[in-house]
């Protein structure tokens, strides 16, 4: 199963009869071809669409057919607790997030993810446990479309100075929270986001 994410709303690309209940609202089609598919990305771009969900016997011909439309931008990230099992989060833009950013030239995925976190919360003593998952947003610019892919990091910290929000990047604040009782169902976060910390509370129990 594929997740993207177009203008903030989830396109999943699936084999599978079973689809998750968070997404049991998105109309269901089956893949009619490349040009359907592409007709669906611009029907979900619309502002009163909710998303879809897309059957395929071939999920994963299906995932890299829609790559090759977008130019594609990899960024790191981190999902990063410190030694009180709390989750880093910031707000940009007035909305809750994890720290991520563009990789940079002749950085690795991991590089790039431990510079971001470090850049955007003013926070160091970083450890990478584990790649985590990758997820798939899209966006236009200038009437092109981007695919932004960020390769997820599990990381932990010792640090335990101040938090500073780095401002150029429209973030405004920088917290730990108690990740076992937060709410993310209805915590005010871009949906991508979302799915990440909802995927790393099943896959961890917390």
């Amino acid at each position: 199963m594929y997740k993207f994410f177009i203008n903030d709303k989830p396109l999943i690309i699936t084999e599978e009869a079973n689809i998750p209940e968070r997404f049991g609202n998105l109309p269901v089609s089956a893949y009619a071809g490349a040009e359907s598919l592409m007709q669906l990305v611009r029907k979900i771009e619309e502002i009163n669409e909710i998303g879809a969900v897309l059957t395929s016997s071939d999920a994963n011909g299906v995932f890299n057919l829609l790559k090759s439309n977008f130019t594609t931008i990899h960024a790191g990230g981190g999902i990063v607790f410190n030694d009180y099992n709390e989750l880093l989060l910031m707000k940009r833009l007035g909305k809750w997030d994890l720290p991520k950013g563009k990789i940079d030239p002749g950085e690795t995925a991991e590089e790039g993810a431990l510079r971001e976190v470090e850049e955007e919360c003013g926070i160091n003593r970083l450890r990478i446990k584990n790649f985590f998952d990758n997820s798939y947003h899209t966006y236009k610019l200038q009437g092109h479309r981007f695919l932004k892919i960020t390769h997820w990091y599990s990381m932990n910290t010792g640090f335990d100075g101040v938090l500073v929000p780095q401002t150029e990047e429209n973030i405004t604040e920088v917290k730990w929270v108690n990740f076992e009782t937060l709410d993310v169902d209805n915590l005010d976060t871009y949906e991508s986001i979302r799915e990440i910390l909802m995927q790393y509370k099943l896959a961890f129990g917390k």
